[in-house]
């Protein structure tokens, strides 16, 4: 039996804990470890955490998330290491089908992780995007597959190969997952299973301002990876973009008469906040290289 890791970094989110950590303390083996890394928390995290039976690790300030899993995987010696966030609520059956997969030794392990709705602006357009579903990474037309780390299992032999994550701001994930498929670790696997379910976050500002995160290190990864064969989109006038999602919106609600408009709204302007933030960074990464504006 593999024994497999499962490390969680957190900051500040005890209300969010039990609901993550009940399902997945209610699977493990003998063998396995549950790692909650506490990345410099004021209110009680690491005691809630313990109470519910996790192992806790404190870091001595806010490192970022990165380096609190690397934190993680580096204080278990699990073959396995199964990367979650605090968001993330698993469903029955997880972690015996990542056991499976980890049997045949793959460098990577990606199950589809479904967002959940709700009644809020926010959480509606979350669940209609549903963005964490595995099809979405495993066939990237720009470079080689990746998944995010809300649900990610990489072996321990691939993280020692490539020193663990890179501690960015954003798109770590990706960075690592290149990382190990470029050290010789190609066998990826995506599970095609619900076996997660991921709680989005609440407000319209909060979840645009998360796109515009991924489209800045969308970026600064495909720059990054350009000479090792990742595609650069160019970058688009902002009022381009502007318009282009103007006219997505349009022609979304005309030919989906139930699609709410608020909802269809708020999904344009993720869509432009992810490109515009791509844009301006990929224009400026191109400037300091010389290569234009």
């Amino acid at each position: 039996m593999t024994a497999i890791a499962v490390v969680i970094p957190v900051r500040d989110a005890a209300p969010l804990l039990p609901d993550c950590l009940g399902p997945i303390l209610a699977q493990v083996r003998p063998g396995d470890e549950v790692v909650v890394v506490d990345d410099g928390s004021a209110d009680d995290t690491a005691a809630v955490a313990a109470a519910a039976g996790a192992r806790v690790l404190r870091q001595p300030g806010p490192a970022g998330p990165y380096a609190a899993r690397n934190a993680g995987w580096r204080a278990t010696p699990a073959p396995y290491v199964l990367f979650t966030d605090v968001r993330c609520v698993v469903r029955p059956g997880w972690l015996e089908h990542f056991r499976r997969a980890a049997s045949g030794a793959p460098g990577l392990i990606f199950s589809d992780v479904v967002v959940r709705g709700g009644s809020r602006l926010a959480e509606r357009v979350a669940a209609r995007r549903q963005h964490l579903l595995a099809r979405h990474y495993a066939d990237d037309p720009y470079f080689l597959p990746y998944f995010p780390t809300a649900n990610l299992a990489v072996s321990r032999v691939a993280l020692e190969a490539v020193g663990g994550f890179r501690e960015m701001v954003s798109g770590g994930d990706a960075d690592l997952c290149w990382r190990v498929q470029l050290a010789g670790f190609e066998d990826v696997r995506a599970l095609d299973e619900p076996l997660m379910e991921w709680r989005p976050r609440l407000t319209v500002r909060e979840f645009v301002q998360q796109w515009a995160k991924y489209g800045n290190s969308n970026a600064i990864l495909r720059h990054t990876y350009a000479d090792r064969g990742a595609a650069i989109e160019p970058p688009i006038a902002p009022l381009h973009v502007a318009a282009r999602h103007v006219r997505r919106a349009v022609r979304r609600l005309r030919h989906e008469r139930d699609s709410p408009v608020a909802v269809t709204v708020v999904d344009a302007l993720a869509d432009a906040a992810h490109e515009l933030t791509y844009g301006r960074t990929m224009r400026r990464l191109l400037a300091e290289d010389g290569q234009g504006g």
